[in-house]
């Protein structure tokens, strides 16, 4: 059962990392029904198998817990799953409510529940071996097909239409190009190479300091400072056991001369573990060549990560991965210089490739592109591992004129770069000065709903309204915020609970992972990539990781005697068997089971929304394709039947429909989307073609009041209350006619005010070009012409 449970898992886990490569990084919901339908089947068969197991597990008389992990080392571990069930849970109450969005509040349902059971999964895999040895494979797999790909689009290797983005502002690129990827945008892309780079880079440096300290203490005794605490030499055993890459790449041991013993090396990478035999403490030969191949393996995909990093242009991803870094090397200041070593050569090349190919605005031909690729990866690679070696040596002067050389490329690289994008660093940023406005609004916009928030999708569906100035941007550019407006201060809470927690298990167990932790952090706050759910799930994998190396150096054994150590083994086991059932600390079958029995009936759900949506998505793309009026307006039919909640079937069915019948699809649907800008503007237009001016007039101003800065509707609503106001003339109806006409001059007045109001706050953010127009003035002479030959009738 439990291998059954670790092979679904498995399976999820594997699932989830091709789905966010394939669907651009899970950033649109409409390309992910499919995914979800298959996601929760598979979600629930994991289920049951799980209250299967508890069905046939007899009950446990306790969970001993010794000293060392403490108690809330357990809660971190436990809010990494709990806390995406409440998330899940906030949304699903503001779906039986009446939240701005019901379409994007379900596509946030299904989001969080996706979040839900990869939590699930990857904690079940971080309890044995092999699951960990999975996720180790899952992460590097991940990170080298989305910048692979993307180096490969720019070589005109791989066909990705949208991996380059182009602009020909200075201001938005420094070459006109930039490198989005699979994820299609640049800054959401920039982070996630920053986040796998630094993974690397900080592996490789920890396996650098290992090898330094064990050189500098060759003749008596071995010392290796590491981050995961101090490990206890069993029996009379006098190797040194240097523990797994994803536990953190460095131990505290101690190393004692005496019999010759053997020393165990994990690592994640090289996918198995390497004995290596030697004498006083001295690894022998095949010992220094496992090294040298483990410290190969990490080393590999520091080039690619550091060259997508910096085509990208990010300068938010680059300014948190260095911040991130900085804290971390504060904190463990011995690891300065080893990564200085490690990552001199693959930065200094990256630099010098992107150097290569900015100019050209990363326009290049294939053959010389992965000419020029291949060779800079592979004289990184080699120098890189020179540098290393270098940096070991316990020579002075040697060590020194490496580290001296480490960093003269360090800032080569960090020159040539800056002097490519030196206007989009030192002169003034629209984008920057642009936030600020989006943070302001936002603010007030959370003041609406401040506990619960408004559902999800809140900003793209009231920022039209919600705007100060007439900006576009359907994105609040930060993850916090959308978090806040979306579910208020209780689902801000809850998330900041499951951040702290995943930056807690880093930190304890693998301080190397707590960078890209602090990266996905840090980054968060200034962008949208939270956005991507590509990005949550390596939020989850990197702390599971951690707990996956704490359990494999729980698991350590000698290559001939058995087990070498335990540290903290009765609190360790009561920490991996808790972690995926937070209820056992219960202790009572039936409790147990009928709480699995009520997590396997709500892993349905899920289910049956996606099943829903992905039906009423699929029926309204195949609408859009059939050119039959008829089968067009019955496909859209049944696609609103399966999801009531899309807005774009309702207006594109009501096109097709006789005024009455229409105007009660539109009037459906705004139920569901009481904040949809566009559903009342299609009943304005249909209210300004009926005999009725005052319902014209109301759902006009509605209609404004959700989009303020559209000169476009503004001009149309006066040229409907113009035709209103001649139709009422010709019927003899005077006084009709003139409310009509003054309705119409007082839009433009409205209109007049606001677009003077825009051109004295000056053209910056002005992005929807919104300013009187000609068309104006002649709306308004017109008006006037039918006021007066009203009071003549």
């Amino acid at each position: 059962m439990e291998t059954a449970r670790l092979s679904v898992s498995a399976g999820l886990i594997i699932a989830a990392g091709a789905g966010g490569c394939l669907l651009r990084g899970m950033f649109f919901a409409g390309e992910m029904y499919l995914f979800l339908t298959v996601w929760f089947v598979l979600c629930a068969f994991w289920a049951g198998l799980w209250l299967l197991a508890a069905a046939l597990e007899k009950p446990t008389v306790g969970v001993s817990r010794a000293n060392g992990i403490g108690r809330r080392h357990d809660w971190a571990a436990l809010l990494m799953l709990v806390c995406p069930a409440v998330m899940f849970t906030l949304y699903a109450v503001h779906g039986l409510r009446t939240p701005l969005s019901a379409q994007g509040t379900a596509d946030e349902m299904l989001r969080w529940g996706l979040y839900t059971g990869y939590a699930a999964a990857v904690y079940v895999c971080a309890r044995s071996i092999r699951g960990g040895r999975l996720l180790a494979a899952v992460w590097h797999l991940l990170g080298m097909a989305v910048s692979l790909s993307a180096l490969l689009a720019v070589c005109g290797v791989l066909e990705l239409p949208y991996a380059i983005a182009h602009s020909q502002s200075p201001e938005v690129s420094a070459t006109g190009a930039r490198l989005g990827g699979l994820l299609e945008y640049p800054n959401a892309f920039g982070a996630v190479m920053a986040v796998f780079l630094l993974e690397r880079l900080f592996a490789a440096a920890g396996h650098t300091k290992l090898n330094s300290g064990a050189e500098g203490n060759a003749g008596g005794q071995g010392i290796a400072e590491g981050t995961a605490g101090e490990l206890a030499v069993a029996g009379g055993v006098r190797g040194g056991h240097a523990g797994s890459d994803i536990a953190g790449g460095e131990h505290v041991q101690t190393g004692v001369a005496g019999d010759s013993q053997a020393g165990v090396a994990g690592d994640s990478l090289a996918g198995a573990s390497v004995v290596a035999e030697g004498k006083k403490g001295i690894g022998g030969t095949g010992g220094q060549q496992a090294g040298a191949i483990r410290q190969l393996l990490r080393m590999l995909p520091l080039f690619p990560y550091a060259a997508a990093l910096l085509l990208s242009e990010s300068r938010g991803a680059m300014l948190t991965a260095a911040c991130a870094s900085a804290a971390v090397l504060l904190w463990k200041r011995q690891l300065t210089a080893p990564l200085l070593a490690a990552g001199a050569a693959p930065v200094a090349a990256a630099a010098l490739l992107y150097r290569q190919l900015a100019p050209a605005a990363l326009a290049v031909e294939p053959v010389p592109g992965l000419l020029l690729l291949a060779g800079l990866w592979a004289g990184a690679l080699s120098a890189g591992l020179w540098l290393c070696r270098r940096s070991c040596c316990a020579a002075g002067r040697v060590r020194a004129a490496a580290l001296v050389l480490a960093a003269a490329s360090w800032t080569a690289a960090g020159t040539a770069v800056q002097e490519q994008i030196r206007g989009r660093i030192t002169g003034p940023s629209p984008t920057v000065s642009a936030r600020g406005l989006f943070y302001r609004d936002a603010w007030k916009l959370a003041g609406e709903a401040p506990w619960l928030g408004q559902g999800g999708g809140t900003w793209r569906s009231a920022y039209l309204a919600a705007q100060s100035r007439p900006y576009v941007g359907s994105q609040v550019h930060s993850g916090y915020l959308d978090i806040l407006l979306n579910t208020g201060i209780a689902g801000l809470a809850c998330c900041l609970l499951l951040l702290l927690s995943a930056g807690w298990l880093a930190g304890r167990y693998a301080p190397r992972l707590l960078p890209p932790v602090l990266v996905i952090v840090l980054h968060g706050a200034v962008d949208f990539d939270w956005s991507y759910s590509l990005v949550w799930l390596l939020l989850f994998l990197l702390p599971a990781l951690a707990l996956a190396g704490a359990r494999r150096a729980e698991a350590g054994t000698s290559y001939e005697n058995g087990p070498v150590y335990r540290r903290n083994s009765g609190s360790a086991r009561s920490l991996f068997s808790r972690c995926p059932a937070f209820l056992y600390p219960l202790h009572q079958k039936r409790l147990i089971l009928t709480a699995r029995l009520g997590l396997c009936c709500l892993s349905i759900l899920p289910l049956l929304l996606s099943v829903r949506m992905l039906m009423g998505e699929s029926l309204y793309d195949q609408a859009g394709t059939v050119q039959e009026p008829a089968m067009r307006l019955q496909l859209l039919r049944q696609s609103l039947e399966w999801n009531r909640r899309q807005p774009a079937a309702a207006l594109s069915l009501s096109r097709l429909l006789p005024a009455a019948e229409a105007e009660a699809v539109l009037l459906g649907s705004l139920l569901h989307s009481p904040g949809n800008a566009a559903l009342h503007w299609e009943l304005a237009e249909r209210a300004m073609k009926s005999d009725n001016p005052g319902e014209a007039l109301q759902w006009i101003r509605k209609s404004l009041q959700l989009d303020v800065f559209n000169a476009g509707k503004r001009i149309e609503a006066a040229r409907g209350m113009l035709a209103m106001s001649r139709q009422k003339l010709l019927e003899g109806k005077r006084k009709e006619a003139l409310a009509s006409a003054a309705a119409g001059l007082e839009l433009l007045r409205g209109y007049r005010l606001l677009a003077v109001q825009e051109e004295h706050k000056g053209a910056q953010h002005n992005d929807r070009l919104f300013r009187i127009t000609e068309e104006a003035g002649e709306l308004e002479l017109r008006l006037r012409q039918e006021m007066r030959s009203a009071y003549v009738m």
